[in-house]
């Protein structure tokens, strides 16, 4: 009668969690192309493929994206994702949560991101603007802290902590350099300041 009972609750378990994967499966994203090119049209096969394979939910703020050879990836007024990272799924992925963190950031940190800015600004007082070592501007580097942060911890829950370290310590030799490297060295700080903000997908 024990084991019945237990495999009872074990297959009603296994039914909850299966039924809670499905309900939370990654929205239907619409992906257009700009040129329709071969480059193109591969990078949203993989988008496809990679939105069916991980559960991206949470980490889908818009899903109106589009694939722009030439383009560098931005976050707005559309997001934008050129044909790079063919040949890797984890930093194709980890572009995407990339982009979706600067929607979290606009959609739910509107009137506490002056606040926020300020912090990052007097926590890590310096660090390079331009490019390659940060994105271009003042406040745009300062809020990519956090951004690259939210980056890291998406690609720890889909894809684990090594695969998810490989790709940021690999960023910060690419580009947005004191940016990540900041990232690597202070993420205690950083989720922290993160927590007492509320920013979280």
């Amino acid at each position: 009668m024990k084991v019945r009972s237990q495999t009872g609750k074990l297959v009603f378990g296994a039914l909850l969690v299966s039924s809670s994967i499905a309900l939370a499966s990654t929205p239907n994203l619409k992906i257009k192309t700009k040129h329709g090119n071969v480059l193109e049209e591969r990078k949203r096969d993989q988008m496809e493929r990679l939105a069916k394979q991980y559960d991206l939910a949470k980490y889908t703020l818009t899903r109106d994206i589009m694939i722009e050879q030439g383009a560098m990836n931005h976050s707005m007024p559309e997001l934008t994702l050129n044909p790079r990272f063919l040949d890797d799924d984890d930093l194709a992925l980890s572009a995407y949560i990339h982009e979706q963190g600067h929607w979290l950031l606009v959609e739910r940190g509107r009137g506490q991101n002056e606040m926020l800015f300020e912090r990052l600004h007097m926590m890590f007082p310096g660090i390079p603007t331009q490019m390659p070592q940060g994105s271009g501007g003042l406040r745009d580097t300062y809020f990519h802290v956090v951004v690259c942060m939210l980056e890291w911890e998406g690609m720890e829950d889909l894809v684990g902590a090594k695969r998810a370290r490989r790709v940021i310590e690999w960023k910060q030799q690419d580009h947005y350099t004191s940016i990540y490297e900041t990232v690597l060295q202070n993420r205690e700080k950083i989720e922290t300041l993160m927590q007492q903000y509320g920013i979280k997908f």
